[in-house]
C-alpha cells in the first residue's frame, strides 16, 4: 500500500491568510457593533426631538388663556415625514394615519412612533415616521462607512505587507537552499535570520561541514589508493612483459584491467575536487582520431569514424580530460559492445558513438553499479556524466532494437569549424 504524498504548503501564505481572516472578522464585528450602537443613539435621539418638540408645545399652550384649536402642522418636509397635531382633549379626536390612542407615552402604531402627552385641556400628539427614521439611519451608516471602508482595506494591505516582511527570512533562506548546487557545501550564513531560524542554519552548516569532511576523506583515500597502485601495477606488468612463461602473458590482459580500473578512480577523485576542468581549446577530430588509432589494435572489431569532412573541430574544453570522457565511453561501448562501434561528427558539433549489443543494455550511471555482464566497477558512465556536466557538454544516452547509441553535443562550445577543401 503506497502512502499519499504530504501535501504542500507554504508557511507565508498560511500565515498570511489566516491573519487576514481575522482582521477581517474583527473589521466586520466592529462595523456591525458600530451600526447597532448608532442605530441606538439614533433612536434616542429621534425620541428626544420628539420629547422637546412636546415641551415647547405645552409651553406654548400654557401662555395662552384661550381654548386649544384643533390642528394639526407637518413639521420638515411636506411629504408627512413627521406630524404634530393639537386638538381638545374633551373632543373627539380628528383623523390620523394611525388609529386613536388613550394614555402618555411612546406608541409605535402603523409605521409610526409616536408620543403622547395629555393635559387638562389639550392632547398633544407628534409623531416621526418609521421609514423617514430608517432612511435617516440608513444615510448616516453609509457616511460611516464610507469613513471606514477605506481604513479597513488600509488596515488589511498593511496587515499583509507585514505579515510578508515577518515571513521574508524564511523565505530567503528556502531560496538560498533551493538555489544552491549539489556539490555546494558552504555554510549556510545565519546573519538577517530570526532568533527562531538560527538554530536551523546552524544545524545546516554543521550537518554540511561533516558531509564535506567525509567527502574530502573518500575522495583522499581514493586518490592516494589509485595514485600508490599504478607504479606497482606498472612494475608487475614490466616484470610479466619481460617474462617467457605464457601464463604470465595471460595475466597481462588482467594488470591492464585492473591498471584502468585504477585509472578511473583517480578521474574520478580529480574530477570531484575540480581539477582539470579547464577551457581549453581542443581539437575534438584530432582527439577521436589519436584514440580511435590507439584502441584499434587491441579490438577484434573495427572502429568506423565518420569525421564529417571536418579537417578539425576546435572547442573550449581541457583537451586532457576531454580524452578521459572520450576514452570512457568508447571502452565502455568496447566492452559492452557486440560489432563495429561507429564515431560519427556532425558539421554542428555533435558526436555520436553507437554499437550494436546482443541482448538488454541497461545503462548504470550509479556509481559502483555495473551493468549485467561487466567485468568492470560501474565507473565509467559515472565518471562520463559527471565529467559532462562539469565541462557543459550535452550528454543523451539511447537504446533501441539491439544498438545503443550515446551523443554529446559540443555546440555551445564550439570555438572554429573548419570544412575540409
Amino acid at each position: 500500500m503506497t502512502s499519499r504524498p504530504a501535501r504542500r504548503w507554504s508557511l507565508a501564505r498560511r500565515l498570511t491568510r489566516r491573519a487576514l481572516v481575522l482582521a477581517a472578522f474583527g473589521w466586520l464585528a466592529t462595523v456591525a457593533l458600530s451600526l447597532i450602537a448608532l442605530n441606538h443613539e439614533l433612536e434616542e435621539m429621534f425620541d428626544e426631538e420628539l420629547q422637546a418638540l412636546v415641551e415647547t408645545t405645552i409651553l406654548s399652550l400654557d401662555a395662552t388663556s384661550e381654548a386649544p384649536i384643533p390642528r394639526s402642522w407637518g413639521v420638515g418636509t411636506a411629504d408627512g415625514e413627521r406630524l404634530l397635531r393639537v386638538f381638545p382633549a374633551a373632543g373627539p379626536a380628528p383623523l390620523a394615519p394611525w388609529p386613536a390612542l388613550s394614555g402618555n407615552g411612546f406608541f409605535d402604531s402603523q409605521g409610526w412612533r409616536i408620543l403622547r402627552r395629555e393635559t387638562d385641556e389639550a392632547v398633544i400628539e407628534i409623531a416621526h415616521s418609521k421609514a423617514w427614521r430608517h432612511e435617516e439611519m440608513i444615510e448616516a451608516a453609509s457616511a460611516l462607512l464610507v469613513l471606514i471602508v477605506p481604513l479597513g482595506l488600509l488596515l488589511l494591505w498593511g496587515l499583509r505587507r507585514l505579515t510578508a516582511r515577518a515571513t521574508a527570512p524564511v523565505s530567503r533562506l528556502a531560496q538560498s537552499v533551493a538555489a544552491r548546487r549539489p556539490d555546494d557545501l558552504s555554510p549556510v550564513d545565519p546573519d538577517g535570520l530570526p532568533d527562531e531560524l538560527r538554530p536551523l542554519a546552524v544545524s545546516v552548516s554543521a550537518y554540511l561541514a561533516r558531509i564535506d569532511t567525509l567527502r574530502r576523506s573518500e575522495r583522499d583515500f581514493i586518490a592516494n589508493a589509485a595514485h600508490e597502485l599504478r607504479t606497482p601495477l606498472a612494475a608487475i606488468r614490466a616484470r610479466l612483459d619481460l617474462s617467457g612463461d605464457s601464463d604470465a602473458k595471460a595475466a597481462i590482459t588482467g594488470i591492464d584491467a585492473l591498471t584502468r580500473r585504477v585509472e578511473r578512480l583517480l578521474q574520478l577523485s580529480r574530477l570531484e575536487a575540480g581539477v582539470g576542468i579547464g577551457k581549453g581549446p581542443a581539437d575534438l577530430v584530432r582527439l577521436l582520431r589519436l584514440l580511435r588509432d590507439e584502441m584499434a589494435p587491441r579490438d577484434t572489431a573495427s572502429i568506423l569514424f565518420d569525421d564529417g569532412d571536418l579537417e578539425t573541430f576546435t572547442v573550449a574544453v581541457d583537451p586532457d580530460a576531454l580524452a578521459i570522457l572520450l576514452r570512457n565511453l568508447m571502452e565502455n561501448a568496447r566492452e559492452h559492445g557486440d560489432g563495429t562501434m561507429t564515431l560519427r561528427l556532425t558539421p554542428r558539433g555533435k558526436l555520436s558513438i553507437g554499437n550494436p549489443v546482443a541482448g538488454p543494455a541497461p545503462l548504470a550511471f550509479s556509481r559502483f553499479s555495473a551493468g549485467a555482464g561487466s567485468n568492470g566497477q560501474g565507473l565509467g558512465l559515472s565518471i562520463v556524466q559527471a565529467m559532462s556536466r562539469a565541462m557543459g557538454i550535452g550528454l543523451d544516452f539511447e537504446s533501441a532494437e539491439g544498438f545503443v547509441t550515446v551523443t554529446l553535443d559540443f555546440a555551445g562550445l564550439a570555438v572554429r569549424s573548419d570544412h575540409a577543401t
